[in-house]
């Protein structure tokens, strides 16, 4: 009988302490405004599980906006949230790195304890090594250089999709277009001095693969309790180290091709994605550590990078997938934008920048539906112990944010759930730290002109090449999940793929 006593004794001490601790934090806390809490213990957790069940969890952050200001805090169980889009806090999220730094436990980081992006990489890292990697990437990701970018992405993409494509749609066939557009994305890879890396439906699958395993990572899901009793978790485990060992060869192979440090720097500006990140990551951690940068060292943080730009063109792929959805309601804005984009072919990059309705579209889709729903930074409370306006205790606050709560804003944004691409004429601005699809600040996508440009192209290779005509499950409609960070889509986006003369 000794035993068990002790055991709840231990138990109601514990539940006694977490009891006082909420009691006390929330009592510390109450002066920031707040939803009311339907449950002592659970906090707002209930109300959030329930959002996201009904695929309205911005939503709800949109409605506690409303009700309680841009900047409020929420409770997660015991534990308390910061969440604003108030535009100046935002400000200083994204530049103050030293006092809002990335949390690290983040599900991308690994799978199944495989490394996906790591901690160091391109996105995902942080300190000196990283800002000195970021710099010299940004070269690379330079607006004056996508001209060169272009001539070798346009044929190859174009080979790509009718390559892919033709053969799937001879006569006519429903594709779902997130599973084309994957494919198309990453062939993009193939032209970023990554040829060997596999096929690009393999990549995609790939992709697709580990896109789908890492949100269920958050929560107890019983299909990942399944798969470590299944064939699921060690084919997944297979896949990553093959893909990993695949990149990790490419690596050494490019760095022992090129004389990293010792090549003028007119040559560097010829070389691949790939070269790039060989250098950018050798001056890196040698900034850092002052040594001479062990090859292996080297190797294993480009592969930590290649896996991140791969998730990264995803982005893409979902954002073009939600315009999609989007224009399905907006028949009018689908048939100018179709009229455009086949009137007016691609045959340069200075044609890329006459498809002004189409980067229209673009910017207002980054807007509705941005590929970055909403992040989170951990908030190393400084001396001023300030939240904006709020004080706040504590060594450490978990903040909120969310580009598409920040977007549907009334303060900011005329009718902010009307699809309205002419409001991006030529006089109109956004406020600054109002409209963050590529976020902004020193961890700003540096990839973003690759990115429109990229959109761009695909976009004209499928609507020139192919008639499209949705067919959407009308019991199933697909529509952007709301519970994850980075866009994912709920059911399938079906469509009839005919082939169609590009010059008609």
């Amino acid at each position: 009988m000794i035993i068990p006593t002790i055991f709840f004794a231990v138990i109601i001490a514990y539940c006694c302490r977490k009891l006082y601790i909420c009691i006390t934090i929330r009592k510390e806390l109450s002066h920031i405004p707040q939803p009311p809490v339907t449950n002592t213990y659970y906090g707002h957790q209930l109300t959030l599980n329930d959002a996201k069940a009904k695929n309205t969890f911005l939503e709800l952050f949109i409605s506690w906006t409303e009700q309680y200001g841009d900047t409020f805090l929420f409770w997660i169980l015991v534990k308390p949230f910061l969440f604003t889009s108030d535009p100046g806090i935002l400000n200083t999220i994204t530049t103050n790195l030293n006092a809002y730094v990335k949390v690290r436990s983040l599900p991308n980081r690994s799978l199944f304890e495989q490394t996906i992006v790591g901690t160091q990489s391109i996105l995902s890292g942080g300190g000196e090594a990283w800002a000195v990697k970021r710099k010299l990437m940004t070269k690379w990701f330079a607006k004056t250089n996508m001209e060169d970018l272009f001539k070798v992405c346009k044929p190859h993409m174009e080979g790509t999709a009718l390559g892919y494509l033709q053969n799937r749609v001879a006569s006519g066939s429903i594709l779902e277009m997130i599973d084309v557009l994957g494919v198309l994305f990453t062939s993009y890879i193939q032209v970023l001095g990554m040829e060997e890396l596999f096929t690009p439906e393999k990549v995609a699958h790939n992709v697709a693969t580990i896109l789908e395993w890492i949100p269920l990572q958050l929560g107890k899901s019983m299909r990942m309790i399944k798969a470590k009793f299944s064939g699921e978790k060690a084919q997944t485990v297979e896949m990553i180290k093959e893909m990993r060992a695949r990149i990790t060869e490419m690596a050494y192979n490019k760095i022992n091709e090129l004389d990293l440090m010792e090549c003028p720097e007119e040559e560097i500006k010829k070389w691949d994605l790939l070269g790039f990140l060989c250098l950018a990551n050798k001056v890196g951690i040698r900034n850092q550590e002052a040594v001479v940068v062990e090859v292996e060292k080297q190797a294993s943080s480009i592969v930590d990078d290649v896996m991140t730009v791969c998730l990264v063109l995803d982005n893409m792929v979902k954002q073009i997938g939600a315009l999609f959805i989007i224009l399905q309601k907006y028949p009018e804005i689908q048939a100018k934008l179709f009229v455009e984009l086949r009137e007016n072919p691609i045959t340069d990059f200075k044609s890329v920048n006459k498809l002004v309705y189409t980067e229209k579209c673009l910017l207002e889709c980054l807007r509705v539906a941005p590929a970055l729903l909403r992040g989170t930074r951990n908030y190393v409370v400084d001396e001023s112990k300030m939240f904006g306006p709020y004080p706040v205790s504590g060594k450490r606050l978990q903040v909120f944010y969310s580009q598409y709560v920040l977007h549907h804003n009334k303060k900011h944004w005329k009718d902010p759930y009307t699809f309205d691409p002419e409001r991006w004429n030529g006089t109109f601005t956004p406020a600054p730290f109002t409209y963050m699809p590529f976020f902004v600040g020193p961890r700003s996508c540096i990839g973003k002109h690759f990115a429109m440009m990229c959109m761009k192209l695909t976009l004209s290779v499928l609507v020139r090449n192919f008639e499209l005509v949705p067919k959407f499950d009308a019991k199933r409609p697909p529509a952007v999940d709301q519970a994850m960070a980075v866009m994912r889509i709920r059911n399938r986006i079906d469509y009839l793929f005919t082939p169609r003369n590009p010059d008609a």
